[in-house]
């Protein structure tokens, strides 16, 4: 059996059991139905979901326990950020999976011709990383129209609307930046190590920021956006920030809290939401977005 169509079934029984646990004999009738719709052979037989359960973990990380309330339901344990990287992992299984399928279906599934750039670097600037190798390259700055040579100590990558970055120490200000993976030119990793201990928490310093802006001088605060209905249920379904909550629904408008830093990636992210969203809070988010709408206006010769 080919190896894609293990994991599309490691997603079906994920998918499965987030909807709430089941028995094998749901489980199987699922993954029936999901044959016949995809026209592939997904059917298992007990002992092939126990296989596939200790695959799911070991791969996935994603824990499927058995015997909730003393019966013979499946369920997956609760651990939240394991599961979220999990998710994310599987996603990229899937992506990869619906490449091969608008393949052999090109009359029916297009595929967006917009590309990242710089992904080719990505599994060397990882090596790199985990082997704390010192790194040199040069680097192109757009505001600037310059290309500056850089040694740094890398420190991790990271995703941010569509591009990846890369996290370092620059060794010239002893400063942790973000250098963009399609930016970064003639990278070598070179055979000298990095002796020094960094005490940093990637994931923590980025917990309050939108892509990959962090001004650390910046607080993070609440912010109340109001979307219409219908945007509002897309916003919910594909949250702007982990930390978005709805705080009021109606029919006409579903308002959101987040907790946050403002900074100028997510005011771009709003303005391209135009009318259908509405700055609550803070006041100074208000202005802001009225400034970018009022320069908007100027550049097209309206006002």
């Amino acid at each position: 059996m080919p190896k894609e169509t293990y994991i599309a079934r490691f997603a079906l029984i994920i998918k499965r059991l987030e909807q709430g646990p089941a028995t094998f004999e749901q489980i199987a009738k699922y993954l029936d139905r999901e044959s016949d719709i995809q026209d592939k052979d997904y059917r298992i037989s007990k002992r092939t979901l126990q296989r596939d359960i200790q695959h799911i973990n070991s791969q996935l990380h994603i824990e499927i326990a058995n015997k909730k309330k003393g019966d013979n339901r499946y369920y997956i344990k609760d651990d939240s950020e394991v599961h979220e990287q999990g998710q994310r992992l599987l996603e990229s299984y899937q992506i990869i999976n619906a490449i091969h399928a608008a393949q052999d279906n090109g009359e029916y599934v297009f595929l967006e011709n917009r590309k990242s750039k710089g992904l080719e670097h990505f599994y060397g600037l990882l090596y790199a990383i985990k082997n704390k190798k010192v790194l040199k390259f040069n680097h192109y700055k757009y505001e600037d129209q310059m290309l500056t040579q850089r040694t740094v100590h890398p420190l991790a990558l990271k995703e941010a609307q569509g591009r990846w970055y890369l996290v370092a120490v620059d060794t010239k200000d002893d400063k942790l930046k973000t250098f963009g993976l399609d930016r970064m030119q003639d990278i070598d990793i070179t055979k000298a190590a990095i002796r020094i201990k960094y005490s940093y928490d990637i994931k923590e310093l980025f917990k309050h920021s939108f892509g990959i802006i962090n001004d650390e001088h910046e607080n993070p605060q609440k912010i109340r956006l109001s979307f219409n209905y219908e945007q509002g249920q897309y916003i919910n379904n594909y949250p702007l920030h982990h930390s978005q909550k709805i705080i009021e629904e109606n029919s006409e408008e579903v308002v959101f809290e987040l907790f946050m830093k403002v900074s100028y990636d997510f005011e771009m992210e709003l303005l391209s939401y135009g009318a259908e969203v509405r700055v609550i809070a803070p006041a100074t988010l208000r202005k802001a977005m009225r400034r970018h709408y009022e320069n908007a206006l100027k550049k097209t010769n309206l006002t």
